[in-house]
Protein backbone atom coordinates (compact mmCIF):
# COMPACT_ATOMS: atom_id res chain seq x y z
CA UNK A 1 0.00 0.00 0.00
CA UNK A 2 1.42 3.37 -1.05
CA UNK A 3 1.42 5.95 1.71
CA UNK A 4 0.17 9.49 1.12
CA UNK A 5 2.54 12.42 0.78
CA UNK A 6 1.14 13.93 3.98
CA UNK A 7 1.98 10.80 5.94
CA UNK A 8 5.49 10.70 4.52
CA UNK A 9 5.95 14.34 5.46
CA UNK A 10 4.85 13.58 9.01
CA UNK A 11 7.38 10.73 9.12
CA UNK A 12 10.11 13.13 8.06
CA UNK A 13 9.14 15.59 10.79
CA UNK A 14 8.93 12.82 13.38
CA UNK A 15 12.30 11.35 12.40
CA UNK A 16 13.94 14.79 12.40
CA UNK A 17 12.46 15.53 15.84
CA UNK A 18 13.68 12.19 17.18
CA UNK A 19 17.14 12.89 15.75
CA UNK A 20 17.30 16.32 17.37
CA UNK A 21 16.08 14.95 20.69
CA UNK A 22 18.62 12.13 20.56
CA UNK A 23 21.44 14.62 19.95
CA UNK A 24 20.19 16.74 22.83
CA UNK A 25 19.90 13.77 25.19
CA UNK A 26 23.39 12.52 24.36
CA UNK A 27 24.82 16.04 24.78
CA UNK A 28 23.07 16.46 28.15
CA UNK A 29 24.54 13.18 29.38
CA UNK A 30 28.02 14.18 28.27
CA UNK A 31 27.74 17.56 29.97
CA UNK A 32 26.57 16.10 33.26
CA UNK A 33 29.40 13.59 33.36
CA UNK A 34 32.22 15.55 31.75
CA UNK A 35 30.93 19.13 31.84
CA UNK A 36 33.31 20.38 34.52
CA UNK A 37 36.28 18.73 32.77
CA UNK A 38 35.28 20.33 29.46
CA UNK A 39 34.99 23.74 31.13
CA UNK A 40 38.43 23.27 32.68
CA UNK A 41 40.17 21.87 29.61
CA UNK A 42 38.93 24.32 26.99
CA UNK A 43 40.69 27.43 28.38
CA UNK A 44 43.89 25.46 29.09
CA UNK A 45 44.14 23.82 25.67
CA UNK A 46 45.29 26.96 23.90
CA UNK A 47 49.04 26.70 24.25
CA UNK A 48 49.44 26.34 20.49
CA UNK A 49 47.13 26.70 17.48
CA UNK A 50 47.16 22.99 16.58
CA UNK A 51 46.11 21.99 20.10
CA UNK A 52 43.31 24.58 20.02
CA UNK A 53 42.02 23.16 16.73
CA UNK A 54 42.16 19.59 18.02
CA UNK A 55 40.44 20.59 21.26
CA UNK A 56 37.60 22.24 19.34
CA UNK A 57 37.25 19.17 17.13
CA UNK A 58 37.26 16.86 20.13
CA UNK A 59 34.70 18.95 22.01
CA UNK A 60 32.34 18.98 19.01
CA UNK A 61 32.76 15.22 18.58
CA UNK A 62 31.89 14.59 22.22
CA UNK A 63 29.00 17.07 22.33
CA UNK A 64 27.81 16.15 18.81
CA UNK A 65 27.28 19.83 18.11
CA UNK A 66 29.54 22.64 16.93
CA UNK A 67 26.83 25.09 18.06
CA UNK A 68 27.23 23.89 21.65
CA UNK A 69 30.99 24.44 21.42
CA UNK A 70 30.36 27.91 19.96
CA UNK A 71 28.15 28.84 22.92
CA UNK A 72 30.77 27.48 25.36
CA UNK A 73 33.58 29.34 23.67
CA UNK A 74 31.73 32.64 23.45
CA UNK A 75 30.93 32.45 27.16
CA UNK A 76 34.59 31.80 27.93
CA UNK A 77 35.57 34.81 25.84
CA UNK A 78 32.90 36.95 27.54
CA UNK A 79 34.44 36.43 31.00
CA UNK A 80 37.98 36.84 29.67
CA UNK A 81 38.97 33.18 30.12
CA UNK A 82 40.27 32.91 26.54
CA UNK A 83 41.31 35.45 23.89
CA UNK A 84 39.03 35.96 20.89
CA UNK A 85 41.67 34.68 18.43
CA UNK A 86 41.98 31.40 20.35
CA UNK A 87 38.20 31.13 20.45
CA UNK A 88 38.09 31.41 16.67
CA UNK A 89 40.57 28.55 16.38
CA UNK A 90 38.43 26.42 18.69
CA UNK A 91 35.36 27.01 16.53
CA UNK A 92 37.20 26.17 13.31
CA UNK A 93 38.19 22.87 14.89
CA UNK A 94 34.67 22.34 16.25
CA UNK A 95 33.13 22.60 12.78
CA UNK A 96 35.52 19.95 11.50
CA UNK A 97 34.79 17.73 14.52
CA UNK A 98 31.04 18.05 13.98
CA UNK A 99 31.53 16.91 10.38
CA UNK A 100 33.43 13.84 11.59
CA UNK A 101 30.49 12.93 13.85
CA UNK A 102 28.18 13.01 10.83
CA UNK A 103 30.58 10.75 8.91
CA UNK A 104 30.59 8.21 11.73
CA UNK A 105 26.80 8.16 11.84
CA UNK A 106 26.57 7.37 8.13
CA UNK A 107 28.46 4.11 8.64
CA UNK A 108 26.46 0.92 8.72
CA UNK A 109 25.78 0.90 12.47
CA UNK A 110 22.02 1.48 12.46
CA UNK A 111 21.38 -2.13 13.48
CA UNK A 112 23.01 -1.41 16.85
CA UNK A 113 20.13 0.74 18.07
CA UNK A 114 18.21 -2.06 19.92
CA UNK A 115 21.32 -3.00 21.93
CA UNK A 116 22.13 0.63 22.72
CA UNK A 117 18.53 1.37 23.63
CA UNK A 118 18.31 -1.59 26.01
CA UNK A 119 21.69 -0.93 27.65
CA UNK A 120 20.92 2.77 28.01
CA UNK A 121 17.51 2.16 29.55
CA UNK A 122 18.95 -0.44 31.92
CA UNK A 123 21.72 1.85 33.19
CA UNK A 124 19.46 4.89 33.46
CA UNK A 125 16.79 2.94 35.36
CA UNK A 126 19.13 1.17 37.79
CA UNK A 127 20.93 4.39 38.76
CA UNK A 128 17.98 6.77 38.37
CA UNK A 129 17.96 7.71 42.06
CA UNK A 130 21.71 8.20 42.36
CA UNK A 131 24.35 10.63 41.14
CA UNK A 132 26.39 7.84 39.55
CA UNK A 133 28.01 8.65 36.17
CA UNK A 134 26.51 5.40 34.90
CA UNK A 135 23.10 7.08 34.90
CA UNK A 136 24.38 9.70 32.48
CA UNK A 137 26.17 7.06 30.39
CA UNK A 138 22.79 5.39 30.06
CA UNK A 139 21.37 8.72 28.92
CA UNK A 140 24.13 8.99 26.30
CA UNK A 141 23.43 5.49 24.97
CA UNK A 142 19.70 6.25 24.77
CA UNK A 143 20.46 9.43 22.83
CA UNK A 144 22.68 7.61 20.34
CA UNK A 145 20.05 4.88 19.94
CA UNK A 146 17.42 7.51 19.16
CA UNK A 147 19.72 9.03 16.53
CA UNK A 148 20.15 5.64 14.86
CA UNK A 149 16.40 4.97 14.94
CA UNK A 150 15.78 8.37 13.36
CA UNK A 151 18.35 7.67 10.64
CA UNK A 152 16.67 4.32 9.93
CA UNK A 153 13.32 6.07 9.44
CA UNK A 154 14.96 8.76 7.32
CA UNK A 155 16.44 6.14 5.01
CA UNK A 156 13.06 4.49 4.56
CA UNK A 157 11.22 7.76 3.98
CA UNK A 158 13.92 9.01 1.64
CA UNK A 159 13.47 5.95 -0.57
CA UNK A 160 9.73 6.67 -0.78
CA UNK A 161 10.36 10.34 -1.54
CA UNK A 162 12.84 9.44 -4.26
CA UNK A 163 10.08 7.52 -6.03
CA UNK A 164 7.69 10.48 -5.82
CA UNK A 165 7.24 12.33 -9.11
CA UNK A 166 6.37 15.59 -7.33
CA UNK A 167 9.49 15.54 -5.18
CA UNK A 168 11.64 14.85 -8.24
CA UNK A 169 10.12 17.88 -9.97
CA UNK A 170 10.83 20.08 -6.93
CA UNK A 171 14.42 18.87 -6.55
CA UNK A 172 14.95 19.22 -10.29
CA UNK A 173 13.73 22.81 -10.09
CA UNK A 174 16.17 23.49 -7.24
CA UNK A 175 18.94 22.21 -9.49
CA UNK A 176 18.24 25.15 -11.77
CA UNK A 177 18.14 27.62 -8.86
CA UNK A 178 21.24 26.80 -6.86
CA UNK A 179 21.20 30.02 -4.84
CA UNK A 180 17.66 29.28 -3.67
CA UNK A 181 18.75 25.73 -2.77
CA UNK A 182 21.64 27.14 -0.74
CA UNK A 183 19.41 29.58 1.14
CA UNK A 184 16.75 26.90 1.72
CA UNK A 185 19.20 24.53 3.39
CA UNK A 186 20.71 27.43 5.36
CA UNK A 187 17.22 28.19 6.68
CA UNK A 188 16.61 24.54 7.59
CA UNK A 189 19.92 24.31 9.48
CA UNK A 190 19.14 27.53 11.32
CA UNK A 191 15.66 26.38 12.36
CA UNK A 192 16.89 22.92 13.39
CA UNK A 193 19.89 24.33 15.33
CA UNK A 194 21.75 21.23 14.14
CA UNK A 195 23.84 20.94 11.00
CA UNK A 196 24.27 17.22 11.73
CA UNK A 197 20.51 16.56 11.51
CA UNK A 198 20.03 18.40 8.21
CA UNK A 199 23.26 16.99 6.75
CA UNK A 200 22.24 13.41 7.55
CA UNK A 201 18.77 13.97 6.16
CA UNK A 202 20.21 15.37 2.93
CA UNK A 203 22.69 12.48 2.76
CA UNK A 204 19.84 9.98 3.12
CA UNK A 205 17.91 11.69 0.30
CA UNK A 206 20.93 11.59 -1.98
CA UNK A 207 21.52 7.94 -1.05
CA UNK A 208 17.92 7.18 -2.06
CA UNK A 209 18.55 8.72 -5.47
CA UNK A 210 16.58 11.95 -5.08
CA UNK A 211 19.27 13.69 -7.12
CA UNK A 212 22.57 12.97 -8.80
CA UNK A 213 23.38 16.58 -9.64
CA UNK A 214 26.77 17.32 -8.01
CA UNK A 215 26.21 21.11 -8.17
CA UNK A 216 22.94 20.82 -6.25
CA UNK A 217 24.51 18.49 -3.68
CA UNK A 218 27.36 20.95 -3.07
CA UNK A 219 25.00 23.95 -2.95
CA UNK A 220 22.96 22.23 -0.24
CA UNK A 221 26.14 21.50 1.74
CA UNK A 222 27.19 25.14 1.50
CA UNK A 223 23.76 26.18 2.79
CA UNK A 224 24.01 23.77 5.72
CA UNK A 225 27.37 25.25 6.73
CA UNK A 226 26.07 28.80 6.42
CA UNK A 227 22.93 28.08 8.46
CA UNK A 228 25.00 26.45 11.21
CA UNK A 229 26.73 29.78 11.92
CA UNK A 230 23.49 31.70 12.55
CA UNK A 231 22.18 30.25 15.89
CA UNK A 232 25.31 31.12 17.95
CA UNK A 233 25.19 34.73 16.69
CA UNK A 234 21.55 35.08 17.75
CA UNK A 235 22.15 33.35 21.11
CA UNK A 236 25.06 35.67 22.00
CA UNK A 237 23.59 38.90 20.61
CA UNK A 238 23.13 40.47 24.06
CA UNK A 239 26.34 39.13 25.60
CA UNK A 240 29.62 40.93 26.16
CA UNK A 241 31.51 42.16 23.06
CA UNK A 242 34.19 39.40 23.22
CA UNK A 243 31.48 36.74 22.97
CA UNK A 244 30.00 38.40 19.89
CA UNK A 245 33.42 38.80 18.32
CA UNK A 246 34.03 35.05 18.51
CA UNK A 247 30.77 33.91 16.92
CA UNK A 248 30.71 36.71 14.35
CA UNK A 249 34.30 35.99 13.34
CA UNK A 250 33.41 32.34 12.89
CA UNK A 251 30.37 33.39 10.87
CA UNK A 252 32.54 35.54 8.62
CA UNK A 253 34.85 32.60 8.01
CA UNK A 254 31.87 30.43 7.10
CA UNK A 255 30.36 33.09 4.86
CA UNK A 256 33.66 33.61 3.05
CA UNK A 257 34.03 29.88 2.46
CA UNK A 258 30.46 29.59 1.24
CA UNK A 259 30.87 32.53 -1.16
CA UNK A 260 34.07 31.11 -2.62
CA UNK A 261 32.49 27.67 -2.87
CA UNK A 262 29.41 29.03 -4.62
CA UNK A 263 31.50 31.01 -7.12
CA UNK A 264 33.41 27.86 -8.06
CA UNK A 265 30.41 25.59 -7.65
CA UNK A 266 30.59 24.08 -11.13
CA UNK A 267 34.26 23.28 -10.64
CA UNK A 268 33.77 21.71 -7.18
CA UNK A 269 30.77 19.60 -8.24
CA UNK A 270 32.76 16.98 -10.20
CA UNK A 271 34.81 16.28 -7.05
CA UNK A 272 31.74 14.53 -5.63
CA UNK A 273 31.85 11.88 -8.37
CA UNK A 274 35.54 11.22 -7.69
CA UNK A 275 35.01 10.37 -4.03
CA UNK A 276 34.75 6.68 -3.05
CA UNK A 277 31.95 5.00 -1.12
CA UNK A 278 28.18 5.18 -1.05
CA UNK A 279 26.39 8.38 -2.06
CA UNK A 280 25.52 9.36 1.54
CA UNK A 281 29.11 8.82 2.65
CA UNK A 282 30.41 10.97 -0.21
CA UNK A 283 28.08 13.78 0.82
CA UNK A 284 29.50 13.79 4.34
CA UNK A 285 33.10 13.47 3.13
CA UNK A 286 32.55 16.53 0.95
CA UNK A 287 31.25 18.32 4.06
CA UNK A 288 34.40 17.34 5.98
CA UNK A 289 36.64 18.54 3.13
CA UNK A 290 34.90 21.92 3.11
CA UNK A 291 35.53 22.42 6.84
CA UNK A 292 39.13 21.20 6.63
CA UNK A 293 39.83 23.63 3.79
CA UNK A 294 38.24 26.35 5.94
CA UNK A 295 40.65 25.48 8.75
CA UNK A 296 43.65 25.65 6.41
CA UNK A 297 42.54 28.94 4.85
CA UNK A 298 41.45 30.76 8.02
CA UNK A 299 43.67 29.47 10.83
CA UNK A 300 46.32 32.06 10.03
CA UNK A 301 43.77 34.88 9.95
CA UNK A 302 42.35 34.55 13.46
CA UNK A 303 44.54 37.26 15.03
CA UNK A 304 44.00 40.00 12.40
CA UNK A 305 40.27 39.19 12.31
CA UNK A 306 40.10 39.39 16.12
CA UNK A 307 41.83 42.80 16.05
CA UNK A 308 39.47 44.04 13.32
CA UNK A 309 36.40 42.92 15.28
CA UNK A 310 37.59 44.89 18.32
CA UNK A 311 36.88 48.07 16.36
CA UNK A 312 33.25 47.09 15.74
CA UNK A 313 32.41 45.61 19.13
CA UNK A 314 33.83 47.95 21.73
CA UNK A 315 33.07 47.45 25.42
CA UNK A 316 31.34 50.49 26.85
CA UNK A 317 33.39 52.06 29.66
CA UNK A 318 31.80 51.62 33.05
CA UNK A 319 31.70 54.46 35.57
CA UNK A 320 34.19 54.21 38.39
CA UNK A 321 31.45 54.21 41.02
CA UNK A 322 29.56 51.31 39.42
CA UNK A 323 28.76 48.99 42.30
CA UNK A 324 26.99 46.33 40.23
CA UNK A 325 28.66 42.92 39.69
CA UNK A 326 30.57 42.36 36.45
CA UNK A 327 30.86 38.59 36.23
CA UNK A 328 27.63 37.33 37.81
CA UNK A 329 23.98 38.43 37.61
CA UNK A 330 23.04 41.31 39.87
CA UNK A 331 20.90 40.86 42.95
CA UNK A 332 17.36 39.97 41.91
CA UNK A 333 18.58 38.80 38.47
CA UNK A 334 19.79 35.33 39.33
CA UNK A 335 20.28 33.13 36.28
CA UNK A 336 17.61 30.48 35.74
CA UNK A 337 20.24 27.83 35.09
CA UNK A 338 23.87 27.19 35.89
CA UNK A 339 26.00 29.26 33.55
CA UNK A 340 29.27 28.31 31.96
CA UNK A 341 32.16 28.40 34.49
CA UNK A 342 29.88 29.61 37.31
CA UNK A 343 32.47 29.05 40.05
CA UNK A 344 35.08 30.96 38.05
CA UNK A 345 32.66 33.86 37.62
CA UNK A 346 31.90 33.79 41.34
CA UNK A 347 35.62 33.75 42.18
CA UNK A 348 36.27 36.79 40.00
CA UNK A 349 33.50 38.72 41.74
CA UNK A 350 34.92 37.79 45.15
CA UNK A 351 38.29 39.07 43.92
CA UNK A 352 36.63 42.42 43.21
CA UNK A 353 35.43 42.56 46.83
CA UNK A 354 38.88 41.63 48.10
CA UNK A 355 40.44 44.27 45.85
CA UNK A 356 38.08 46.89 47.24
CA UNK A 357 39.02 45.92 50.82
CA UNK A 358 42.67 46.29 49.86
CA UNK A 359 41.98 49.77 48.44
CA UNK A 360 40.18 50.69 51.66
CA UNK A 361 43.24 49.66 53.67
CA UNK A 362 45.54 51.71 51.44
CA UNK A 363 43.39 54.85 51.74
CA UNK A 364 43.02 54.27 55.50
CA UNK A 365 46.80 54.08 55.83
CA UNK A 366 47.05 57.39 53.99
CA UNK A 367 44.55 58.89 56.42
CA UNK A 368 46.38 57.63 59.52
CA UNK A 369 50.03 58.05 58.60
CA UNK A 370 49.77 60.64 55.84
CA UNK A 371 47.48 62.89 57.86
CA UNK A 372 44.64 63.02 55.31
CA UNK A 373 41.38 62.50 57.25
CA UNK A 374 39.45 64.18 54.41
CA UNK A 375 39.57 60.88 52.51
CA UNK A 376 36.91 59.44 54.80
CA UNK A 377 34.15 59.74 52.16
CA UNK A 378 36.26 57.79 49.71
CA UNK A 379 36.42 54.87 52.14
CA UNK A 380 32.68 55.10 52.81
CA UNK A 381 31.94 54.77 49.09
CA UNK A 382 34.16 51.74 48.83
CA UNK A 383 32.41 50.15 51.78
CA UNK A 384 29.07 50.68 50.03
CA UNK A 385 30.51 48.90 47.02
CA UNK A 386 31.59 45.98 49.23
CA UNK A 387 28.09 45.70 50.66
CA UNK A 388 26.45 45.80 47.22
CA UNK A 389 28.77 43.15 45.79
CA UNK A 390 28.40 41.01 48.91
CA UNK A 391 24.61 40.88 48.45
CA UNK A 392 24.97 39.91 44.78
CA UNK A 393 27.59 37.24 45.55
CA UNK A 394 25.53 35.81 48.41
CA UNK A 395 22.41 35.53 46.25
CA UNK A 396 24.33 34.00 43.33
CA UNK A 397 26.22 31.52 45.54
CA UNK A 398 23.01 30.35 47.22
CA UNK A 399 21.43 29.95 43.78
CA UNK A 400 24.42 27.90 42.56
CA UNK A 401 24.10 25.43 45.43
CA UNK A 402 20.75 24.38 43.93
CA UNK A 403 22.11 23.83 40.42
CA UNK A 404 23.61 20.36 40.68
CA UNK A 405 27.29 21.26 40.79
CA UNK A 406 29.89 18.61 41.56
CA UNK A 407 30.82 18.02 45.20
CA UNK A 408 34.15 19.80 44.69
CA UNK A 409 32.49 22.84 43.10
CA UNK A 410 29.83 22.92 45.83
CA UNK A 411 32.57 23.00 48.46
CA UNK A 412 34.35 25.86 46.74
CA UNK A 413 31.14 27.88 46.38
CA UNK A 414 30.40 27.44 50.08
CA UNK A 415 33.95 28.45 51.00
CA UNK A 416 33.77 31.58 48.84
CA UNK A 417 30.44 32.50 50.40
CA UNK A 418 31.89 32.24 53.90
CA UNK A 419 34.91 34.26 52.85
CA UNK A 420 32.77 36.99 51.31
CA UNK A 421 30.93 37.36 54.60
CA UNK A 422 34.31 37.71 56.34
CA UNK A 423 35.35 40.44 53.89
CA UNK A 424 32.08 42.27 54.47
CA UNK A 425 32.80 42.20 58.21
CA UNK A 426 36.30 43.55 57.57
CA UNK A 427 34.84 46.39 55.53
CA UNK A 428 32.49 47.27 58.37
CA UNK A 429 35.37 47.48 60.85
CA UNK A 430 37.37 49.74 58.54
CA UNK A 431 34.46 52.05 57.79
CA UNK A 432 32.74 52.19 61.16
CA UNK A 433 35.73 52.09 63.49
CA UNK A 434 39.15 52.75 62.01
CA UNK A 435 38.47 55.76 59.78
CA UNK A 436 36.97 57.64 62.70
CA UNK A 437 40.29 57.55 64.58
CA UNK A 438 42.28 60.09 62.48
CA UNK A 439 39.35 62.56 62.53
CA UNK A 440 39.04 62.27 66.30
CA UNK A 441 42.80 62.70 66.77
CA UNK A 442 42.88 65.76 64.50
CA UNK A 443 39.94 67.27 66.37
CA UNK A 444 41.70 66.74 69.73
CA UNK A 445 45.05 67.94 68.36
CA UNK A 446 46.72 64.58 68.90
CA UNK A 447 49.09 62.63 66.66
CA UNK A 448 51.07 59.40 66.63
CA UNK A 449 54.69 59.34 67.62
CA UNK A 450 57.27 58.84 64.87
CA UNK A 451 57.94 55.29 66.07
CA UNK A 452 54.20 54.63 66.32
CA UNK A 453 53.66 55.81 62.72
CA UNK A 454 56.45 53.58 61.50
CA UNK A 455 54.98 50.56 63.28
CA UNK A 456 51.49 51.24 61.95
CA UNK A 457 52.86 51.67 58.44
CA UNK A 458 54.66 48.32 58.71
CA UNK A 459 51.55 46.57 60.00
CA UNK A 460 49.28 48.05 57.32
CA UNK A 461 51.74 47.15 54.54
CA UNK A 462 51.96 43.58 55.82
CA UNK A 463 48.18 43.38 56.04
CA UNK A 464 47.83 44.69 52.48
CA UNK A 465 50.35 42.05 51.42
CA UNK A 466 48.17 39.38 53.02
CA UNK A 467 45.21 40.67 51.00
CA UNK A 468 47.27 40.32 47.81
CA UNK A 469 48.26 36.77 48.77
CA UNK A 470 44.61 35.96 49.54
CA UNK A 471 43.79 36.90 45.94
CA UNK A 472 46.44 34.43 44.79
CA UNK A 473 44.83 31.72 46.93
CA UNK A 474 41.44 32.36 45.30
CA UNK A 475 42.94 32.21 41.80
CA UNK A 476 45.05 29.07 42.28
CA UNK A 477 43.20 27.26 45.10
CA UNK A 478 46.44 25.51 46.06
CA UNK A 479 47.10 24.18 49.55
CA UNK A 480 50.71 25.42 49.43
CA UNK A 481 49.63 29.03 48.83
CA UNK A 482 46.93 28.75 51.47
CA UNK A 483 49.49 27.43 53.93
CA UNK A 484 51.75 30.43 53.35
CA UNK A 485 48.83 32.78 53.93
CA UNK A 486 47.86 31.07 57.19
CA UNK A 487 51.45 31.28 58.39
CA UNK A 488 51.58 34.99 57.52
CA UNK A 489 48.39 35.43 59.51
CA UNK A 490 50.15 33.92 62.54
CA UNK A 491 53.19 36.11 61.90
CA UNK A 492 50.98 39.19 61.83
CA UNK A 493 49.56 38.25 65.20
CA UNK A 494 53.12 38.19 66.57
CA UNK A 495 53.86 41.55 64.93
CA UNK A 496 50.79 43.08 66.58
CA UNK A 497 51.85 41.73 69.95
CA UNK A 498 55.36 43.17 69.50
CA UNK A 499 53.95 46.54 68.44
CA UNK A 500 51.72 46.70 71.52
CA UNK A 501 54.67 45.79 73.71
CA UNK A 502 56.87 48.47 72.14
CA UNK A 503 54.09 51.03 72.53
CA UNK A 504 53.81 50.26 76.23
CA UNK A 505 57.60 50.63 76.56
CA UNK A 506 57.35 54.09 74.99
CA UNK A 507 54.64 54.96 77.50
CA UNK A 508 56.90 53.89 80.35
CA UNK A 509 59.64 56.14 78.96
CA UNK A 510 57.26 59.10 78.94
CA UNK A 511 57.17 59.73 75.18
CA UNK A 512 54.52 62.45 74.94
CA UNK A 513 52.99 61.51 71.59
CA UNK A 514 52.84 57.88 72.64
CA UNK A 515 50.85 58.87 75.73
CA UNK A 516 48.28 61.00 73.91
CA UNK A 517 47.78 58.44 71.10
CA UNK A 518 47.88 55.37 73.35
CA UNK A 519 44.20 54.47 73.13
CA UNK A 520 44.06 54.99 69.34
CA UNK A 521 47.24 52.99 68.77
CA UNK A 522 46.09 49.98 70.75
CA UNK A 523 42.59 50.11 69.22
CA UNK A 524 44.11 50.15 65.74
CA UNK A 525 46.25 47.12 66.48
CA UNK A 526 43.22 45.23 67.77
CA UNK A 527 41.16 46.17 64.71
CA UNK A 528 43.95 45.22 62.32
CA UNK A 529 44.28 41.81 63.94
CA UNK A 530 40.56 41.26 63.41
CA UNK A 531 40.72 42.41 59.78
CA UNK A 532 43.76 40.21 59.13
CA UNK A 533 41.87 37.21 60.50
CA UNK A 534 39.00 37.88 58.08
CA UNK A 535 41.24 38.53 55.07
CA UNK A 536 43.42 35.47 55.73
CA UNK A 537 40.56 33.06 56.47
CA UNK A 538 40.49 31.89 52.84
CA UNK A 539 43.83 30.19 53.47
CA UNK A 540 42.18 27.63 55.76
CA UNK A 541 39.61 26.74 53.10
CA UNK A 542 42.20 25.19 50.78
CA UNK A 543 44.08 23.27 53.47
CA UNK A 544 43.31 19.61 54.23
CA UNK A 545 41.78 19.17 57.68
CA UNK A 546 41.89 22.94 58.00
CA UNK A 547 39.58 23.18 60.98
CA UNK A 548 41.87 21.07 63.14
CA UNK A 549 45.40 21.46 61.88
CA UNK A 550 45.53 24.47 59.60
CA UNK A 551 48.18 26.39 61.54
CA UNK A 552 50.39 23.35 62.06
CA UNK A 553 50.27 22.41 58.40
CA UNK A 554 50.95 26.00 57.37
CA UNK A 555 54.01 26.15 59.61
CA UNK A 556 55.25 22.86 58.16
CA UNK A 557 54.86 24.21 54.63
CA UNK A 558 56.74 27.39 55.49
CA UNK A 559 59.63 25.51 57.09
CA UNK A 560 59.73 22.68 54.52
CA UNK A 561 58.57 24.11 51.18
CA UNK A 562 59.73 21.03 49.29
Amino acid sequence: MQESGTYELSLILGAATLLLWGVRMARTGVMRVYGSEIRRILPRALHNPLLALLTGAGAATILQSSIAVAVFTSALAAIGAIPVADGLLLLLGADAGSAVVAALLTLNIKALWPVLMFAGYLLHSIYSDSESPLKQIGRILLGIAMILVALTFMSQVSSALAASGLIKVIISALGNELLIALLLFALLSWLAHSSIAILLFWASLVQAGITTDPALIVAALLGINLGNAIPPMIMTWNQAPPARRVVLGNGLFKLSGVLVGFIFLRLIGPLYDLLPGAASFRVVILHILFNLLLVVACAGLVKPVARALEKFFVEAPKPTDDFSPKYIPGEGKIAEKTELLPVTALSREVLRILGTIQNMLEVTLDMLVGGKPEKRQEVVKMEEKVNALFKAVRAYAVDLTRKGLSEKEQGKVTALLRYTASLENAGDVICKTIIGIPEAMKKDGKQFSAAGKEELNTLFCYLIGNAQLAAEVIMTWHAETGGVLVQRKRDFKTMCYDSSKQHIERLSKGVSNALESSSAHLDLISDMRWINTQVSSIGYEVLPDSENSGDDLAEKMMNHPE
